[in-house]
């Protein structure tokens, strides 16, 4: 143990016996930390001579272990192992370190990036099984169950039909545009119709409510009941009126009709018996 050198305290003025009392406690405490410190620094050996870190002795150093260690203290872009490994092009992990790395498509998959050699998966991985061949067949057979050449001929069949349908679009939409211009003008005489019968119907009523108010022979409130009585009375005889008109046309129209009919045959039986007589 070494030996403990006390200092001498200078006394200061103290005003107070307390604040003496804390210096004192101070230095007190002091000199037991230096104390402990010696005690743990003769408890501890002296280390064993050890070579710097960079140092190594090349005689017993195999050269495997050499450049194993010189190609550590190259590697200073901090990679991780594996990411090194794929950027140089070397397969990432010696040993499978998934189960994902046991799977048929990862095998595969580096076997196609890094070849036989690098991959160190077997060939025979890329090739289906007598299972997998006969899955595969019967899928195709169920999903497609037409050969090419029948494929082909629906295809064609089935163009030739939407060909025919648009021509077909296309001659009817041609055939209505030449009727345009007839159906253009049926629809004016159409509305002409309606808009002659509407100002008839018009005129017919202001007529028959001007000889309403004539029969009364004074200014009715066409809303009074005796002018709308009288009013209903004239649009009866009125209706009546154009029903034995158009009664009358109806019968001309046959009769007409008739004579035509009737003119049409006697020519004809004159005919065959001019042909006979000559």
């Amino acid at each position: 143990m070494f030996p403990v050198k006390l200092l001498p305290i200078r006394l200061l003025p103290c005003t107070t016996v307390g604040q003496c009392f804390t210096l004192v406690r101070s230095f007190t405490g002091g000199v037991t930390q230096w104390a402990k410190k010696a005690e743990s620094l003769e408890s501890v050996e002296p280390a064993a001579e050890e070579l710097p870190v960079t140092f190594v002795d090349d005689d017993a150093e195999s050269s495997e272990a050499r450049e194993a260690r010189i190609a550590t203290l190259r590697n200073k872009s901090r990679l991780l192992p594996q990411h090194r490994n794929m950027l140089h092009g070397v397969l990432p992990y010696e040993e499978s370190q998934s189960w994902i790395h046991e799977t048929v498509k990862y095998k595969r998959m580096m076997l196609g990036r890094y070849g036989i050699d690098g991959s160190k998966v077997d060939p025979r991985v890329c090739f289906p099984t007598k299972k997998e061949a006969y899955e595969k067949a019967e899928y195709e057979r169920v999903a497609f169950p037409f050969t090419l050449k029948q494929m082909m001929d629906a295809n064609e069949s089935e163009s030739k039909a939407q060909e025919a349908q648009i021509q077909a679009r296309e001659a009817e939409v041609a055939r209505k545009l030449e009727k345009l211009d007839q159906w253009t003008t049926d629809l004016n005489a159409r509305i002409a119709k309606k808009e002659a019968e509407a100002r008839a119907a018009k005129e017919r009523k202001d007529r028959l409510v001007e000889e309403v108010r004539r029969h009364f022979g004074f200014k009715v409130d066409p809303r009074d009941e005796r002018f709308q009585e009288m009013l209903a009375q004239k649009e009866r005889e009125d209706r009546k009126k154009v029903k034995e008109a158009k009664r009358k046309e109806k019968e001309e129209k046959l009769m007409d009709k008739l004579q035509k009919k009737t003119a049409q045959l006697e020519a004809d039986i004159d005919v065959p018996s001019g042909e006979k007589t000559n």
